[in-house]
């Protein structure tokens, strides 16, 4: 059993979560609790924190090999998932991002349209731009405080891209994708010679009552060319040491990507992520399913929370991970008023409702507006901590809110 009731005390540590100088830079407040950037507070796995500690008390860091790993990684995806992954087609990627972008470079060109389903994590169009392809933005509808896939405005608007990028379950909603969904997006892509990425590394951490689909497993039905990215950082609270496993349905395109890699020398782990990454799938599985059930837990007391005291703002899907979406649009304009009043308080138009939060309630959330210009009427809360951090800030909330 893990207490996940008790969180741990990062600050004064080389954590970015909690560094004064980001937190400032976010929400105009260096004092503000953190509940911003996608780490938990919550203990990792004790097979985890004992690699950490061997690992460390060996006292030698040199340069390793870890032929198990691939294997690991696949037992754990079938125990999961229930996806059978065949070993040769996959590969270790230096993080998420970095293989996205890798990806991004070897399969598309400058120019090509990108599609990306909005709200983003803004890295995936801030990447796209900056190698010079198109962005597409499809935005997910939404109605009556959930975000849903719209597949006829899908199919109008996905039509002139390369690639489609997804987020699956989607950052920052907590929307799970059906599985009937997920195949109709692939098999729309076959039709179109699409390529389909998919960042699943908060696929671990889908809450009980839902199911998250591989795309990957359904791309081999549907013969679908795709990559699908995991990776233990959001499962098991690792994700400063950017490690990534990359599956791919086109043995071309894998070759392709290796070549790639050892042109940059990033083709292989280091000594403790490896180590870590080890311990977090052969020995975690009770840890995950626990963290499951209490972020479940936290994410059911908020929506409770909310609709009791603060019912100005909604919390939208939130049924995976451990961050969700909170939906501010009716307290906006009096924020807008209070910034007329305060501009002291305020950065402009910049981040309204983070600074806001930051300045009168002394917690810090990251402002809708980074995950695109249209979502300003949202923050997103990190709610990966211990349920009573969690209710620290609502109260905090609701007081700031009740003072407008």
């Amino acid at each position: 059993m893990y207490d996940f009731d008790k969180a741990v005390d990062r600050s004064n540590t080389s954590s970015i979560k909690w560094s004064k100088a980001a937190i400032k830079a976010i929400c105009g407040n260096e004092n503000a609790l953190p509940y911003w950037v996608a780490d938990m507070d919550l203990v990792t796995s004790k097979a985890i924190h004992n690699a950490m500690m061997k690992s460390a008390n060996f006292g030698v860091a040199g340069y390793a090999e870890h032929p198990n790993l691939t294997n690991d990684f696949i037992s754990f995806v079938f125990r999961k998932h229930n996806w059978a992954v065949d070993k040769n087609s996959v590969t270790y990627s230096q993080g998420l991002l970095h293989g996205l972008a890798l990806a991004l470079q070897t399969f598309t060109k400058k120019g090509d349209g990108v599609l990306i389903m909005y709200p983003t994590y803004a890295p995936f169009f801030d990447m796209t731009r900056k190698n010079e392809r198109r962005v597409i933005e499809y935005d997910l509808g939404y109605k009556d405080g959930l975000f849903y896939f719209d597949k006829e405005r899908y199919e109008r608007e996905s039509r002139d891209a390369k690639l489609i990028l997804l987020c699956s379950p989607h950052n920052p909603s907590g929307l799970v994708f059906s599985q009937e969904e997920i195949e109709f997006i692939l098999t729309l892509a076959k039709e179109r010679g699409q390529l389909v990425f998919s960042d699943e590394i908060h696929a671990d951490l889908v809450h009980p009552g839902n199911t998250h689909t591989p795309l990957g497993k359904l791309s081999e039905k549907t013969g679908t060319k795709s990559i699908t990215f995991m990776a233990p950082s959001k499962t098991f609270n690792i994700a400063g040491e950017h490690f990534a496993m990359a599956i791919f349905s086109d043995r071309d395109m894998l070759s392709a990507f290796k070549r790639e890699q050892q042109k940059l020398y990033l083709d292989s782990p280091g000594f403790f992520i490896g180590e870590i990454a080890e311990a977090a799938y052969t020995d975690s599985d009770e840890e995950n399913r626990e963290l499951c059930e209490y972020l479940s837990g936290n994410a059911a007391f908020i929506r409770s929370y909310l609709e009791c005291e603060i019912p100005e703002i909604k919390l939208v899907n939130a049924n995976a991970s451990f961050v969700a979406f909170l939906d501010c649009s009716s307290i906006l304009d009096k924020v807008r008023k209070d910034r007329d009043k305060n501009p002291e308080l305020y950065d402009g138009d910049n981040n309204l409702l983070a600074h806001f939060f930051g300045m009168r309630a002394g917690i810090c959330m990251n402002d809708g507006s980074w995950f695109g210009k249209k979502y300003s009427s949202f923050v997103r809360l990190n709610y990966g901590t211990s349920r009573e951090m969690v209710k620290v800030a609502l109260d905090r909330m609701k007081k700031a809110v009740r003072e407008l």
